[in-house]
């Protein structure tokens, strides 16, 4: 079985991913990690240990493999004893944008023979391992012009990332913690939904309700998410005829402690979020404020940023991490979330 699994940053695919490939496994055969982050530096070593810590105590064995996927594969499995552990192991790599810009920039890379490689070398663990699950990155969302290198490696990754959701089993978008399954099995219906979270998220609510006795608790928050300039202010309104809005882009954090009570919405939320952080508050207690007040629902749009390239300002990657943390927990405890795409909005919860 493989399965593709994308989303933005800090969406939570990782973890998905973990989860996935463990339940796959369930204790039989090998688990390997294929990490293909260099470390470069110490943001990247501090990014390398965070996972590390995620997947601590899983039973991972971590492969750091950075070029050459089908040369990797060969001397790590080579013979029929390697050929074997290989056939029962589970394998989860993450993450690909990285693998595929370690084969176009660094020297011992494929360079322009990228897409041949890097999909040669997925189709042999695919065919030779009992699962496999791919962690990619959403990076084709930017409205900033793209520089030639940039565009080339965006066409390469993307190319890529085609190939492989034509071999997969499954191809799942994680938006702020919630699974979105676009290809499963057989289906291969382009642009079409398979499996909406909805009846994920009824799944996993009904195997904690029988686990525990309890419904998971949720707040009297509406969601309403989705790139820029889609649609999403107009589809909630045609939810809530009547409602107060406050702008992220104009309202004070200050402004929005003292009258949250009377709030119904909030427009360019995540403008709000960063302004909230340019001030030295931490989005914990944003998030705090917002699950705690005593008035009914509140809906909050916020655009997703997530899906560009990692920012060259450390200011911004920090804001555009900390954005998708705070929308998945968010998320999590939710009363309802909705996407907009085109103007089309899909709930997913």
């Amino acid at each position: 079985m493989m399965e593709v699994v994308t989303g933005g940053s800090g969406s939570g695919k990782s973890a998905y991913a973990e989860q996935k490939i463990c339940g796959l496994q369930q204790g039989t055969g090998r688990l390997y990690y294929i990490a293909t982050m260099y470390p470069y530096g110490s943001e990247t070593e501090r990014k390398i240990e965070r996972h590390r810590w995620m997947r601590g105590g899983k039973g991972f064995r971590t492969l750091e493999w950075y070029t050459g996927l089908s040369e990797c594969i060969e001397k790590e499995f080579s013979g029929q004893e390697g050929a074997e552990r290989l056939s029962e192991s589970a394998i989860l790599l993450e993450c690909m944008s990285n693998l595929v810009a370690n084969e176009l920039y660094m020297e011992q890379g494929a360079g322009k023979d990228t897409v041949r490689s890097v999909t040669e070398g997925i189709r042999q663990l695919k065919e030779q391992s009992r699962n496999l699950v791919i962690v990619t990155n959403e990076v084709f969302s930017e409205s900033v012009p793209d520089s030639v290198e940039m565009k080339n490696y965006k066409k390469v990754l993307g190319e890529i990332n085609r190939n492989l959701a034509g071999m997969a089993d499954q191809v799942t978008e994680v938006v702020y913690g919630i699974p979105c399954i676009w290809k499963k099995d057989a289906d291969c219906t382009p642009g079409r939904l398979v499996e909406s979270a909805v009846d994920h998220h009824k799944e996993n609510t009904m195997k904690n309700y029988e686990k525990t006795g309890k419904d998971p608790e949720r707040k009297n928050v509406h969601l309403i998410i989705g790139g820029a300039f889609q649609g999403k202010l107009q589809y909630a309104e045609t939810l809530y005829s009547k409602i107060c809005w406050y702008d992220g882009a104009e309202c004070q954090p200050e402004q929005l402690e003292k009258e949250l009570t009377e709030i119904d919405g909030i427009v360019h939320f995540e403008l709000l979020v960063r302004r909230w952080m340019e001030d030295g508050r931490e989005t914990e207690e944003l998030t705090g404020l917002l699950m705690n007040r005593r008035k009914g629902l509140v809906v909050l749009i916020s655009d997703e940023i997530g899906y560009g390239l990692v920012p060259v300002d450390a200011f911004e990657r920090k804001y555009r991490e900390a954005h998708g943390r705070l929308m998945t927990d968010l998320a999590a405890q939710a009363q309802r979330v909705d996407r907009v795409v085109c103007g089309i909005g899909t709930r997913l919860r």
